[in-house]
């Protein structure tokens, strides 16, 4: 799944598959606030796979470089 179709379901409220990242309020305190729920991707910049945060190559293209993305 693509970040620009992740964040269009994000906006229309609908829910995807098992590619959908988990909310860091099941993470460490130091990357979300109890107010606010935010968001973490991590996908390959050079195909645009989501994968795991403990990921380092891309199971998809076999590149490894994965970006983090912080969705607030």
């Amino acid at each position: 799944m693509s970040l620009s179709r992740l964040l269009s379901d994000l906006f229309t409220g609908s829910e995807t598959s098992t590619d959908s990242p988990a909310s860091t309020q099941d993470s460490d305190a130091s990357e979300s606030t109890p107010e606010s729920e935010t968001t973490i991707i991590y996908e390959c910049r050079n195909c645009g796979t989501n994968v795991s945060a403990e990921t380092t190559c891309c199971p998809a293209c076999e590149s490894d470089d994965i970006v983090r993305y912080t969705i607030d």
